[in-house]
């Protein structure tokens, strides 16, 4: 099974980057209440389904979704970098949570091979793109994440509530920037909205699966 048939094309987001500007002046259109953007009379609602299939998920089952279990993260962690749980334990750093070096994912990326390897990329872009923690870390809570994935599990529930819940945030404060999936959210965006400039009239053509 390719990286596409496990993950879905979450790997092009790293291809992808946002218009901080756009994102900015879309984000003032958000409303806190209703979990919607609001243009003038016309609202437009984020979903399951169109993150899905943006993230090619849409041939999973719907009700499959991720869900959080209350478990030590460090065995699985150790698992999946092929490490002790005792060297695993040393490594981590409080970053809002428990989270791993993207630096230690790198170095054992560079040792592990086949699905392992795959495993630890996917694993990379989750947690530095989807799910941003801290710059260059990634959450421990990741590593059960990816394999309820790998057993089929839609990614895109979860990924929505991070995103509702982040601008939600953003509105009610009155300022600061989008901290999650911000590359999902653009290519929403320039799904959604007719541009006239050619820069950004173009499509989020898909590159082969990995």
């Amino acid at each position: 099974m390719g990286f596409r048939d496990k993950y879905g094309d979450v790997a092009q987001l790293l291809f992808v980057k946002p218009d901080d500007a756009l994102l900015r002046a879309t984000v003032h259109f958000w409303d806190p209440t209703y979990r919607c953007f609001t243009f003038n009379e016309m609202d437009m609602i984020l979903t399951i389904k169109e993150y899905s299939t943006l993230l090619h998920y849409n041939f999973r089952d719907p009700l499959r979704i991720f869900w959080k279990r209350n478990i030590d993260f460090r065995g699985p962690l150790g698992n999946l970098m092929e490490l002790p749980v005792d060297m695993v334990k040393a490594r981590l750093k409080d970053k809002n949570g428990p989270c791993i070096s993207w630096f230690d994912i790198m170095d054992a990326m560079g040792k592990a091979s086949g699905d392992k390897h795959l495993s630890l990329f996917a694993f990379s872009v989750y947690g530095l793109i989807v799910f941003p923690k801290a710059v260059g870390f990634v959450s421990v809570e990741l590593a059960d994440f990816l394999f309820q994935i790998e057993k089929g599990m839609n990614l895109a529930p979860a990924i929505l509530a991070k995103t509702i819940i982040s601008l939600n945030f953003i509105r009610r404060k009155g300022d600061g920037h989008f901290l999650e999936c911000a590359q999902l959210l653009f290519i929403w965006m320039k799904s959604h909205f007719r541009c006239l400039y050619k820069s950004f009239r173009q499509l989020f053509f898909l590159r082969p699966g990995l």
